[in-house]
């Protein structure tokens, strides 16, 4: 299966990185305005530059950077798949291992990164590892800045560990190395994605290897939801709650301890939005008054006022879904914002999944991954969840966050030279534009996430 992986048209924010734990990783990154600007956060012994982008269409990536070859590269960091790749176009490669060995990711979208495999020094926060990585002079796979992909996935995804088996080099992923380089350091990451109250967006975040940010202790007390997957972050799902309703069924797959209500989750920090069965899907969005089935599409167009509440339960606990990320806006070509669903869904064709859930709902927990086994660990891979969407305070303050929304997509629209059109406070029966249909649609990938 091919990896997913989010597209980005247009650059809208950076951000900078504090400094990091010695025995772990703990990296913050918040937006600022411009692409040279810096947090008031950083200091001198910054080791990450980490960077969160996104634009008009909701597509979001996070960036970190690492060095190779005495050159700084930005690269895309995505749980969705497992490799590193690099553009490296006008890149002395010299002192680095050519292995005669080729391998490469093809995405949906018609953008390859392929090319040989390279081993040499790769540098990331405070880490120096022996790292085998594609390289991929001149790619298309690329988005707006960054020249290159950092997985941070189960090793099995890994297609340069694949491409390595059997030979005298290392194909293990950055991960693996890291994590080995240093016994001590618990064999976790963790992602908590901020929203920004301007555009109800992701606005940064933190991610941390090998430690719990101490502001969402509590998570290590919350069921490990199993992982049930090989190769990707899937665990059970019992249900969602809509406007009180509950959800359930309808899964596709059979695996040991599902029960039959139960279905398979993908968590995915790489994919900008989610993707769910078409029966939920309506059960979301069907009965908001407005709402318009685009079937081709695999959305819903809807009000921009359009106020939902949703709940995901895993292990018996509620997770609520604030209700500015229940419906994504953008503008369409003639400057009119249009608004759709949150939660697009798919066709059922996935064969690892039922639920595809990208930033539109982990911008409302924090997550906890440990690769346990995936590591040669004794214990089983795992994942947890703290809620941080308090379902009480974020029904209210929807209104405020959709009118500021709104107001930035028609700024940026402006400030690109653009005539901005409506407001977009009724449905819109025509499809989003590409780039916004792009946002709700997944590009499978041999990572494993993305949605652009």
């Amino acid at each position: 299966m091919s990896p997913r992986r989010p597209t980005l048209l247009a650059l809208a924010c950076v951000a900078a990185v504090a400094s990091v734990a010695v025995n772990a990783l703990s990296v913050p990154f918040s937006r600022v305005s411009g692409a040279s600007s810096r947090s008031s956060k950083d200091t001198s012994s910054n080791l990450f530059d980490f960077q969160n982008s996104n634009n008009a269409s909701s597509a979001d990536i996070y960036v970190a950077t690492l060095s190779v070859a005495g050159q700084d590269f930005v690269i895309q960091l995505d749980t969705g798949s497992s490799d590193l790749w690099l553009d490296t176009a006008g890149i002395d490669l010299s002192s680095l291992t050519q292995t005669g060995y080729e391998t490469g990711l093809s995405y949906s979208d018609g953008t390859v990164a392929e090319g040989p495999l390279y081993v040499g020094n790769v540098t990331f926060g405070n880490f120096t590892v022996n790292q085998a990585f594609i390289s991929a002079p001149g790619t298309n796979a690329t988005t707006n800045q960054d020249r290159g992909l950092l997985g941070v996935g189960p090793p099995l995804l890994s297609t340069v560990q694949s491409a390595l088996a059997n030979t005298i080099y290392n194909g293990d992923t950055l991960m693996n190395n890291v994590l080995d380089s240093d016994p001590s350091l618990p064999k976790f990451t963790t992602f908590s994605l901020s929203r920004s109250f301007a555009t109800g967006k992701t606005d940064g975040g933190t991610f941390t290897i090998g430690e719990v940010n101490s502001s969402f202790s509590a998570i290590t007390s919350n069921p490990q939801l199993d992982v049930v997957s090989k190769d990707r972050w899937i665990v059970l799902m019992d249900n969602i709650i809509v406007n009180g309703r509950n959800v359930s069924g309808g899964s596709s797959f059979s695996v040991s301890g599902q029960s039959s209500g139960q279905t398979l989750a993908c968590l995915d920090t790489g994919t900008t939005l989610a993707q769910i069965p078409r029966t939920y899907a309506d059960a979301i969005y069907g009965p908001v008054p407005g709402s318009i089935l685009q079937e081709s599409a695999g959305i819903y167009a809807v009000p921009c006022d359009a106020k939902i509440n949703v709940t995901f339960v895993f292990a018996g606990m509620e997770f609520p879904v604030h209700p500015i990320d229940t419906v994504t806006a953008t503008t369409d070509d003639n400057g009119n914002i249009v608004c759709y669903s949150g939660f697009p869904f798919s066709d059922g064709s996935d064969s690892s999944e039922d639920f595809l859930l990208g930033d539109s709902f982990l911008r409302n927990v924090y997550s906890l991954y440990d690769y346990g086994s995936f590591f040669n660990e004794s214990a089983s891979p795992f994942i947890q969840l703290l809620a941080t969407t308090n379902a009480d305070q974020a029904y209210p303050e929807f209104d405020s966050l959709s009118a500021q929304r709104n107001q930035s997509l028609l700024s940026s629209r402006s400030s690109s030279g653009s005539s901005p059109g409506g407001t977009g406070s009724g449905s819109s029966s025509a499809s989003p534009s590409r780039t916004s249909k792009l946002g709700a649609m997944s590009i499978l990938l041999a990572f494993g996430l993305l949605i652009i």
